[in-house]
């Protein structure tokens, strides 16, 4: 007979589950020193700031629906765990995130261009439309390839890859968007040429011809027709929703300039927040399609619950102590005893502050969206994406201004 598990025990399990899968937000602090790039760009391209996080909040919402929605996939066998001779589930399921990829692409070039007229900021609404669905497409043909493979490989060992793929792609994310969107931005040139037309035009007409390839073949599919009805409302609304972290990321570029720690603690930062509020809504939701779990929000109250929550958080702080002294010991200037303490409670306390945020909210939009006959693979990841995003940009710029 197999022996009870004891109530920490189960705690110690899912926590070292989740800080094995969450280590790889590490990657984040790479992608913020990498960031540091931008700062170059921004003399030529003053919107530079502003977009850079409406690229990395859309691209978490859409592996946000990639991995909540392969994940529940593989779990009720819709989608098999192999490349070859899959269902047609598959097929689906990657055209939508590619279209949705190219359709928040669209939208992050609106919001962007009006947000630079509001701040005063010069901005080609074709330039930035050329390299932010550029960007996208190809850090999304990326991303898909190695959620795909990740996913398959972890359900393959026994793993949960709800637990284990958002927080690893989301780091691996941070680092593509980063080096793609500077890459593109260098190849394009678009300060000083039209080769951005030249190179992008053929680009955007190849994307388009995919798109409608797509729609031909899958496009009176139930649930590509069910998947689009409700992700995009959802989506548009986060990307507007991001446009505000943006927009605070952009007024700040002074304590950049200062304190570029800031800049490389970043990406790892909102990341961390948005893997544990992902974690949490994607094991909470494929419990909910598997059936072993009612939508009731007196789950909220059991320790099949609060254990879990808790480890998250446990997670999250043991994270900001690592981020704080990786991110002081490559800052490209030198940090204090003092600084550092300072660093490391801002951290701290913007984690803890945003999770319980973030956390009580994917707990709630998930009960919501179930209870009304609604997927939250569609709803939940989004929204805690752009929220956790501009949540903790916001508590890390208060928090910086406070301190300094």
């Amino acid at each position: 007979m197999m022996k009870k598990r004891s109530p920490f025990s189960i705690f110690a399990g899912f926590t070292l589950a989740v800080l094995g899968g969450m280590i790889f937000n590490l990657g984040g602090i790479f992608a913020g020193r990498s960031a540091l790039l931008l700062k170059d760009l921004e003399i030529y391209l003053s919107w530079v700031f502003l977009i850079y996080p409406l690229l990395l909040t859309v691209r978490g919402d859409i592996e946000g629906i990639l991995s909540g929605k392969l994940g529940t996939a593989i779990h009720l066998g819709s989608i098999k765990p192999t490349w070859k001779k899959n269902n047609s589930r598959f097929y689906e399921l990657s055209g939508l995130v590619f279209f949705l990829s190219v359709y928040d692409g669209f939208i992050v070039s609106i919001s962007a261009t009006v947000i630079s007229m509001f701040l005063g900021l010069s901005a080609n609404f074709f330039q930035i439309l050329i390299i932010s669905i550029t960007t996208f497409s190809l850090t999304a043909t990326i991303s898909m390839i190695l959620t795909y493979t990740l996913t398959f490989w972890i359900f393959n060992r026994k793993g949960d890859p709800d637990v284990y793929v958002y927080p690893i792609m989301s780091a691996v994310n941070d680092i593509l968007i980063t080096i793609m969107f500077f890459s593109i931005c260098i190849l394009y040139r678009p300060w000083n040429s039209n080769l951005y037309l030249f190179l992008g035009i053929p680009v955007l007409v190849v994307i388009a011809g995919i798109i409608v390839f797509y729609f031909i073949r899958f496009g009176s599919v139930d649930y590509v027709k069910s998947s689009l009805k409700q992700a995009l409302p959802i989506i548009t609304l986060t990307t507007l929703i991001a446009s505000g972290t943006g927009t605070i990321l952009a007024s700040l570029h002074e304590l950049i300039e200062e304190f570029p720690v800031f800049l490389i603690i970043y990406p790892a930062m909102i990341s961390t927040v948005g893997g544990q509020g992902s974690i949490l809504a994607n094991t909470t939701t494929t419990k909910l399609h598997l059936g072993t779990i009612k939508p009731a929000f007196s789950f909220l109250k059991s320790s099949e619950f609060i254990s879990p929550f808790g480890g998250i958080l446990l997670v999250g702080i043991m994270l900001n102590l690592i981020y704080s002294v990786v991110g002081t010991l490559i800052s490209p200037e030198g940090i204090s005893l003092y600084l550092y303490g300072i660093i490391l409670t801002i951290l701290l306390l913007s984690n803890i502050m945003g999770f319980l945020v973030i956390g009580m909210l994917a707990s709630f939009a998930a009960f919501i969206t179930f209870r009304i006959g609604l997927d939250p693979d569609n709803f939940v990841n989004p929204i805690l994406s752009s929220g956790s995003d501009l949540i903790t940009t916001a508590l890390l710029s208060l928090s910086f201004i406070i301190f300094f």
